[in-house]
């Protein structure tokens, strides 16, 4: 129980933190928001991906696979274009 009250303080903390950051640099943040969210999408699209490759035929994961790839290729062509980090 104090393992979960602990990460519910963190995560609290973080976003308190995150809205002030994004309150002082808002154009900085929007950027870092669009990248972290490719990234997130890319990760998911893997993990549905993967349980798509162990329940079906390898065929039935190539369409995850690839919003995976397109998802990063983004996120990767966002973080060049945005040397400030």
């Amino acid at each position: 129980m104090i393992f979960l009250a602990f990460i519910a303080g963190f995560l609290a903390i973080s976003i308190l933190s995150w809205a002030v950051y994004a309150l002082t640099h808002p154009v900085v943040a929007g950027q870092g928001v669009l990248i972290f969210l490719c990234k997130a999408i890319g990760v998911i699209a893997v993990l549905v991906g993967i349980g798509a490759w162990i329940g079906h035929p390898f065929i039935n994961a190539v369409p995850a696979a690839l919003v995976a790839a397109l998802a990063f290729i983004a996120a990767n062509r966002l973080e060049a274009r945005w040397r400030s980090w």
